[in-house]
């Protein structure tokens, strides 16, 4: 049955607890004219005393959800964090989702995970333990417990973490998704026709509200709930017929998410979203979940939704899950760890905590608030609990929807050129249409540089042709994407902030009064982490009200005129000139106006962002010796669908661990991304598959490789030449 009463007794109980005033939008000009609004604290414990309890099905073979020959077994397994009293309900429903890592650990302080077993054997060896990876979100998850959600987080360990990928689903991010939907299955069966597992100490029977849906997923378990979403909603999919309740999803927020493993692009179109990008991420160091953000900003949707992401400085990527005991990382370069190397960081589960609950929050349920959301917003201030512990760098639309934003110049394209087919202005600046590393390759921005300053070193991107101008008085402010590029010889000290003024032009060649780019914005970097040179030009939103440009004639404005006269030199990408609306109520907070962030460091309390866990410098990547075990030809490959096919295998004395990012074996100047452990579990050998033509693109005596992703790499396995005669 499908649960359409809102009218719920939490709901009334959750909102005396939320504290949050809520404004009208004059207000928010008002007080953005006097003051900085400041978004609100989101992470105080709400008014529900919380349980939880675990539902764990044994293994079988479900080839809806992970089709291989031969058959591998997955488990429906999952902790529930839930309010101890339901009788409110039904309560809206949040599924976590992990990510890949290893199935088996040893030892304590920390637990080492590192073997596989479990994934296809179901049992570890003597002295070791069964890595409870679905729990390491038990932080997050009581915390929105307490406010009246119902959480399931998913363990995969069985069949899919740590699993050999297959064709079309690399990563078995796919397989993922479908998993998430089972779950979705059972737990829509039992909250229409009960029959609940009794290890969960409760019936569910009408507790849920599937109509209030929200999503989390944490690095490949980031692109399995976005697929999930893609699956459940794709024109002939079964799974709307499978799940009893209707499911609405009204938000996804990953954490450190891969991107691509799958043989479908897939997005989060049609639904709030939000990426948490770990800085100093030493397993998907390219930060490649931003790349989702870049291409929805291209889509239109229907509703307003917003898309956002929130780059936090000093964070690894392992310790947003308090199970994943061992850092990712080697350190922060340019900027300072939240994390040490061993056992978690309460300062990263901290900073983690804001966006995560202001999202859902802000966003899942009918008791949502949206002032929350103006923790994703530029146009706010964070609150103290997250800035006092951090930097952190917000890119934001408020939704890709026509009535929301409007492109002005999205750099797509020649050099020279807007978006609108009208030639742009330069003057002595250097400035080339290009992509952006990290990004996604649909993303452009225009590389500027320059090495002098003054007032007629500028760069104008015109929306219409000289004499005429658009009326964009209907909007309330300009937002555009900036990041400094890795030029030390122009951006010498990425702890001095670069700035600049911006103007509007107008149609009859005059110019509006300046604002200055420091006032909305502190422009460093570019910072980075995992090795030496591996630095992240992660583009951040600026967002300036067009009120504060002056008496100025908004009928007409003809460009947007960006002159380098503070700094001296410089080198800058500039990206996705929009005008937009602001979505979000006011908040009652408010602080004096800063209009001058040069001091801001970004450091934690007591530290210098000059002081970090590591400084710059060339890149360095550790070289492991290998061997290649055996070159086998198979009739009938596993990976490639039981296609004939070429198998791989390679060995080390140095583990190849269980990472988020693909396992890559590099042949010459070729990538192959097919691979899988032993069903031993022994993470020292990894066993790569080929096609028969990818096998015969490979020359004799091409340098064999492995490493973790196709990009560069702190740690890379060399095995020589290749010797085809070993086949």
């Amino acid at each position: 049955m499908t649960h359409m009463s809102h009218d719920y007794r939490w709901r009334e109980r959750v909102s005396a607890w939320a504290g949050v005033g809520i404004l009208c939008s004059f207000v928010m000009a008002a007080a953005a004219a006097e003051g900085q609004i400041v978004a609100p604290d989101p992470t105080a414990t709400g008014p529900f005393a919380t349980t939880s309890a675990e539902y764990k099905f044994p293994a079988e073979v479900d080839p809806d959800v992970l089709d291989t020959t031969p058959p591998r077994e997955v488990e429906i397994w999952a902790r529930v964090y839930r309010p101890d009293d339901l009788s409110g309900g039904p309560f809206p429903l949040l599924v976590f989702f992990h990510g890949n890592h290893g199935t088996c650990g040893f030892g304590a302080s920390p637990r080492i995970d590192d073997r596989a077993d479990y994934t296809t054997t179901g049992t570890c060896p003597d002295g070791y333990v069964v890595t409870p990876n679905h729990l390491g979100y038990g932080y997050l998850a009581s915390r929105l417990a307490s406010w009246g959600y119902i959480v399931v987080s998913i363990n995969a360990n069985r069949g899919i973490t740590a699993g050999a990928g297959v064709v079309g689903d690399a990563g078995l991010n796919l397989a993922r998704g479908r998993l998430l939907l089972r779950h979705l299955q059972h737990l829509s069966e039992w909250n229409s026709n009960g029959g609940t597992p009794p290890s969960l100490g409760v019936e569910l029977r009408g507790t849920l509200d599937f109509s209030s849906v929200g999503l989390l997923g944490h690095s490949r378990g980031g692109e399995g709930v976005r697929a999930a979403y893609n699956l459940y909603r794709d024109p002939d999919s079964p799974w709307p017929g499978r799940i009893p309740d209707l499911v609405t999803f009204q938000g996804i927020f990953e954490i450190g998410a891969v991107d691509g493993q799958t043989s479908r692009v897939v997005n989060a179109d049609g639904t709030k979203w939000n990426q948490l990008l770990p800085m100093c991420d030493g397993d998907v160091s390219n930060l490649q979940g931003v790349r989702p953000f870049d291409r929805m900003l291209r889509l239109f949707d229907e509703n307003p939704t917003q898309k956002s992401t929130f780059t936090i400085w000093g964070a690894n990527h392992n310790y947003f899950n308090t199970e994943w005991q061992v850092s990712d990382s080697a350190g922060c370069f340019f900027h300072n760890a939240l994390f040490g190397f061993v056992n978690g960081s309460a300062a990263e589960r901290q900073a983690g905590l804001v966006p995560v609950m202001a999202f859902f929050r802000g966003n899942v349920g009918p008791a949502a608030d949206p002032t929350f959301n103006q923790t994703f917003n530029p146009f706010f201030e964070l609150p103290r609990v997250i800035t006092d512990i951090t930097r952190v760098d917000r890119g934001f639309t408020p939704s890709p929807n026509s009535s929301v934003t409007t492109v002005f110049d999205d750099f797509d394209q020649p050099t020279g050129i807007n978006t609108h087919g009208v030639p742009n202005d330069a003057s002595i600046i250097l400035i080339t249409h290009t992509t952006v590393t990290n990004h996604d390759p649909v993303q452009r921005a225009g590389a500027i540089s320059w090495d002098t300053a003054g007032d007629d070193v500028y760069f104008q991107s015109n929306w219409t042709t000289d004499g005429t101008g658009a009326d964009i008085s209907g909007f309330q402010t300009l937002d555009f994407r900036v990041s400094r590029q890795a030029n030390p010889a122009l951006n010498p000290d990425p702890n001095v902030p670069s700035d600049f003024a911006i103007r509007l032009a107008l149609a009859d060649g005059t110019l509006s009064q300046p604002v200055q780019l420091s006032t909305y914005a502190d422009l460093r970097g570019p910072v980075g982490g995992a090795f030496p040179g591996n630095l992240h030009p992660i583009l951040q939103t600026v967002r300036i009200p067009l009120g504060d440009f002056g008496d100025t004639d908004l009928t007409h404005v003809h460009g947007v005129r960006v002159t380098f006269n503070i700094t001296g030199t410089g080198a800058i990408y500039l990206a996705n000139i929009r005008l937009a609306t602001v979505t979000e109520p006011a908040s009652a907070v408010v602080l004096p106006l800063q209009t001058d962030r040069s001091s801001d460091n970004g450091a934690a309390p007591g530290q210098t962002a000059s002081t970090g866990a590591r400084t710059g410098g060339n890149s360095v990547v550790s070289q492991h010796a290998g061997t290649i075990v055996s070159i086998r030809s198979l009739t009938a490959t596993p990976a490639l669908a039981n296609s004939a096919g070429i198998e791989i295998e390679v060995s080390s004395d140095t583990p190849f661990p269980v990472v988020n990012e693909l396992w890559t074996l590099k042949i010459g100047d070729q990538n192959f991304v097919l691979s899988r452990y032993p069903d031993s579990g022994d993470t020292h050998r990894l066993i790569f598959a080929l096609t028969m033509a990818e096998w015969g693109s490979v020359a004799n005596g091409d340098a064999v490789l492995v490493q973790a992703g196709s990009e560069g790499a702190a740690d890379v396995w060399v095995f020589g030449p290749l010797d085809k005669s070993q086949l």
